[in-house]
């Protein structure tokens, strides 16, 4: 066969994926709860913009809430006001789950380099924390009690069935209910 000259392809062509089908993502019950759209957006938002001082203006900014003409103390008010409704908080929470969730193939993925490569000053650290999770190691107890009563505590339970009988041949009551009772006043 004759050597034909090789199709190079573009970097572009190399990088290119075949299209995904849709993903029908569904909003949770908390983000369901959000009043409007735009409470959605803002939640959506604040795991878009850099952390930090001004983040949930920013978030508020993106979610659609103020107006161009809108201060910077009053768009701070706005944000503050989201950032701190319960439901806006539940539905980060439930943000939260879904990205830490989400997240769990990478830590794998990292986990598993971390392993494999016996260099890594954390290789004996991340072997023990998978082996503590495939085989938890047991801790057995065994605790023995021995009680032994004293000479006093003998005499007192000696003189306690004294009465007891002297008592029962006086007929008489052997106990005396000292327990307060209430005022018929009260």
């Amino acid at each position: 066969m004759a050597n034909l000259p090789k199709k190079s392809r573009t970097r572009a062509q190399r990088r290119e994926l075949a299209p995904l089908e849709a993903v029908d993502a569904q909003d949770g019950p908390a983000m369901k709860a959000l009043p409007s759209d735009r409470h959605r957006a803002f939640v959506r938002a604040l795991y878009q913009v850099k952390p930090g001082h001004g983040a949930n203006v920013k978030a508020a900014k993106l979610a659609g809430f103020g107006t161009p003409e809108s201060t910077p103390q009053s768009m701070a008010t706005i944000a503050s006001r989201l950032a701190h409704d319960e439901r806006v908080l539940a539905a980060i929470y439930e943000e939260d789950q879904k990205h830490i969730r989400a997240s769990a193939p990478r830590a794998i993925r990292a986990l598993s380099s971390l392993i494999e490569n016996p260099n890594s000053r954390d290789h004996a650290r991340g072997i023990a924390m998978v082996l503590d999770r495939v085989h938890p190691s047991e801790t057995v107890h065994n605790v023995k009690v021995e009680h032994e009563a004293s000479a006093s505590m003998r005499v007192t339970a000696e003189v306690i069935e004294k009465i007891m009988a002297l008592a029962a041949r006086a007929n008489v009551a052997a106990m005396i209910d000292v327990t307060p009772q209430k005022d018929a006043q009260s």
